[in-house]
């Protein structure tokens, strides 16, 4: 297991999604972007796995059948991996040696406008969510929507529910207003899992310098994540996204950034990342571009291990 530059820590794939939509095992995934032994073999000791409806139709029948894999999955290799859900695995997590895995939901389209089903959905495991994916829907208002106009009802009180269990709260996909509404009522640290900096490459995914002032006044991170739309024009190496890291810690300071690939969620990669054991590649350019081995460690894993940290109330 690479751990050059400390343990990797990835906010955000979509695997357990192509898992249903084509098969496989994470054990084996080899037509996927991670599996495993991928996993082991570019250290990373933490991934975040989301439970996406997008645009279904049937978004919580489909998000119970994403759910229900991830238990066979995990049943099949938990001598190697941990369901994170409290602080007492967080903790076994971070003193042993299996991969951590957090459950999370890519957009609240699988509540289907009825707020007890977070309970639901609490109580099924998943610890981390995002009001939207890009469109609307009861909550809020994702980056595709041309008028957006913020939380709703349901949406605010969505939140208040969210800190009250102490879940976590993923702010990727939201429009800006519905952003700035949601950051202002939250009382503890909140992420983007996966996003890059609008005023190094426009794009409507990409954060302004005030979002991520905002996120990172909380004491919480941004996941630089490697889809080349959001990173650059044109083809593009894993270097292209120096300059949103450079960004990041210019804006938010060191503590900010961290890593959301996005994996088996982008339909393409940079050049040199064409899977997840990429990523100790990427590190490696971070340090012969010049940045130190303990920048390079936060933005690895330790940016985001603390704020897990402080989300599941767990100190050394």
């Amino acid at each position: 297991m690479e751990r050059e530059f400390g343990p990797v820590l990835d906010g955000h794939a979509d695997t357990l999604v192509r898992l249903v939509e084509e098969g496989g095992s994470l054990g084996h995934a080899p037509h996927l972007q991670l599996d495993l032994s991928r996993l082991k073999k570019a250290g990373v000791v933490l991934q975040v796995l989301a439970v996406c409806a997008a645009g279904r139709s049937e978004a919580y029948a489909w998000a119970q059948r994403v759910i229900a894999r991830w238990r066979q999955e995990y049943d099949r290799w938990r001598e190697q991996l941990i369901w994170i859900r409290s602080s007492s695995d967080f903790a076994a997590w971070r003193d042993g040696q299996k991969i951590g895995v957090l459950l999370a939901l890519e957009g609240l389209e699988p509540l289907e406008g009825k707020l007890s089903r977070l309970e639901e959905f609490y109580e099924q495991g998943v610890r981390m969510l995002s009001l939207t994916w890009n469109g609307e829907n009861a909550f809020a208002c994702g980056v595709g929507v041309p008028n957006d106009t913020g939380l709703t009802r349901l949406g605010k009180a969505v939140v208040k529910m969210a800190e009250e269990r102490g879940m976590i709260l993923d702010l990727a996909h939201l429009g800006r207003k519905s952003f700035f509404e949601l950051i202002e009522r939250v009382r503890q640290p909140v992420c983007v899992s996966h996003a890059n900096v609008d005023p190094v490459h426009a794009h409507p995914r990409n954060l302004t310098a005030e979002q991520i002032r905002l996120v990172a006044a909380t004491g919480g991170t941004v996941g630089l994540t490697f889809y080349p739309p959001f990173i650059g024009s044109g083809n593009v190496s894993s270097t292209a996204l120096i300059p949103h890291l450079e960004a990041l810690i210019q804006i938010g300071g060191e503590d900010c950034p961290a890593l959301g690939s996005d994996f088996d969620g982008i339909d393409c990669r940079p050049s040199d990342l064409p899977d997840v054991t990429g990523v100790p590649n990427f590190l490696r350019n971070l340090a012969a571009f010049g940045f130190g081995r303990e920048t390079i460690g936060k933005v690895a894993g330790g940016n985001f291990g603390r704020f897990l940290g402080t989300k599941f109330a767990v100190t050394r």
